[in-house]
């Protein structure tokens, strides 16, 4: 090797040598805003809790953490997007059990992968399926709808094809063998406007939507996907309470960032997360909207996310729903 060889080869052998020893990129992190894609319409449980989020991340990052709603498709188009950002820690997404678990199945094609595509920052909780009805249906209780329901088909309203309203439709027909007509909205504001107006009898939706059409009657509230009553809604019995076991289902919320973004970001994310989350503030807000806080880590969330796609995949195989 000439002299001139080995100088370089030193150099470049120096060189790595001080970037392992230098300051990690972390330490800068972060220097600017961080964009927090929320892929579901304004306005619905999962938006209303990223935005009482995010001034607690920006408080405890010290930067500014802005919301911006990229809906549609069921929460595939906004997850997508985000999948496509760099991974250097000023994109998140709002992962939502439609775009992870769900729509993973019912789709011939996605362009991410639920799994792959992302690094797990923290799981916020979720939200279990209400089912209400318009009082003109003349219907106060589940076996009343039953029995309705084996006279005519009945018309369900949900947020979209893929959301957790849809498949908790699926999840009744398949457990009572009645026929349902569903409805698609393009998001949870619509169809609740609608099922209150009269337009569309019944509906599968989270608590948070549906509680003051509740109280002011505009609604019946017939059944809750979750182990207990809520305290939000403690006159609404569980659907296990009136006979039916395996008829829990969840609709979760977590953030997560594009893959290979570092880990000690990850790790300044996961921290924010937990101290949000974690907060008395976010823990009033969810008892009001029904939302089920169960904070969980990075690791512990991507457990989640596989155990849970391959739920959502048996029980879509079990109702016989084709991808499209």
């Amino acid at each position: 090797m000439t002299y001139i060889a080995k100088k370089l080869a030193a150099g470049v052998c120096a060189g790595a040598l001080l970037a392992l020893a230098g300051p990690s990129y972390a330490d800068d992190y972060p220097s600017r805003a961080i964009e927090v894609i929320v892929p579901l319409s304004a306005g619905g449980v999962s938006d209303i809790a990223a935005r009482k989020l995010a001034p607690v991340f920006s408080q405890v990052l010290g930067v500014p953490v802005v919301i911006e709603n990229q809906p549609g498709a069921g929460a595939t188009l906004g997850t997508a997007a985000a999948a496509k950002a760099e991974p250097d820690g000023y994109t998140m997404v709002l992962a939502a059990a439609s775009a992870f678990s769900i729509n993973p199945h019912l789709r011939k094609s996605l362009a991410y992968d639920p799994v792959k595509s992302f690094e797990p920052v923290c799981r916020i909780g979720g939200s279990p399926s209400v089912l209400v009805a318009n009082p003109s249906l003349q219907v106060k209780t589940l076996p009343e709808l039953l029995d309705k329901a084996k006279a005519e088909t009945l018309s369900f309203a949900s947020a979209g094809p893929g959301t957790p309203s849809h498949l908790a439709q699926e999840l009744l027909k398949a457990r009572t063998k009645i026929e349902i007509m569903h409805v698609p909205y393009k998001g949870t504001s619509q169809a609740v406007t609608d099922t209150i107006g009269d337009h569309v009898p019944l509906l599968f939706e989270s608590p948070g939507p549906l509680l003051g059409a509740i109280r002011a009657k505009e609604l019946v509230g017939l059944g809750v996907m979750s182990p207990k009553r809520l305290p939000s809604m403690p006159d609404v019995p569980t659907f296990e309470e009136l006979g039916y076991k395996d008829m829990e289902l969840i609709g979760w919320i977590g953030f997560a960032v594009p893959a290979s973004t570092p880990p000690d970001v990850v790790d300044k994310l996961e921290a924010a997360c937990k101290t949000a989350v974690t907060s008395p503030d976010f823990q009033k807000l969810a008892d009001d909207q029904g939302l089920l806080v169960a904070y969980a880590p990075h690791e512990e969330f991507r457990k989640h996310i596989e155990s849970e796609l391959k739920k959502w995949g048996d029980l879509i195989q079990q109702s016989g729903l084709q991808p499209e």
